[in-house]
């Protein structure tokens, strides 16, 4: 049905998995440690407050546990969440236009149509280089919707030239 309205689709693509997950794994670590301390001293803190008020100055453990129990969930919570999200995100180039769609709580989707192309450039760090991908930044003459840069796109060389052969194209 979307084919009909955009022209065969040319590409559909994801990010590059290995640099995605390195990425996420990276960011988890670092979410786990401010979970940990910010949920393990407030739990603290609210036992021993609730210690002091309602436990003859004894520190209240159903607390503690209940909070210590809250920080595997909440990490287990944000691996779901990445799991969701490298699911629901790709890249879509067709004929008329480039889009870019995804998330997980909140949708969205990004379209570019092949006429409004100013220019496609790409870059590539080194790890990028590595890995074989890197990213796509497509310059567009539209106002509202300057540009679009599709992240740790695999084959970014062919997919570069497939953008600016098409966008030549549509003018």
């Amino acid at each position: 049905m979307n084919e009909a309205k955009n022209g065969m689709i040319i590409c559909r693509a994801k990010e590059n998995t290995f640099l995605f997950m390195i990425r996420n794994i990276w960011n988890t670590f670092w979410y786990a440690i401010g979970v940990s301390l910010s949920v393990g001293l407030g739990t603290l803190l609210a036992s021993g407050l609730s210690g002091i008020f309602c436990n003859n100055g004894q520190m209240d453990t159903g607390i503690l546990n209940l909070g210590l129990g809250l920080i595997p969930l909440l990490i287990g919570i944000r691996i779901i969440h990445i799991i969701f999200l490298r699911r629901n995100q790709f890249y879509i180039i067709s004929e008329q236009n480039v889009s870019s769609e995804g998330g997980f709580l909140t949708r969205f989707k990004q379209t570019l149509h092949m006429d409004e192309i100013q220019s496609v450039s790409y870059t590539r760090t080194l790890i990028q280089q590595i890995f074989g991908c890197g990213d796509i930044v497509i310059s567009s003459a539209a106002a509202s919707r300057g540009t679009m840069v599709l992240k740790n796109v695999d084959h970014v060389k062919k997919i570069t030239d497939l953008l600016i052969s098409n966008s030549r194209h549509s003018r």
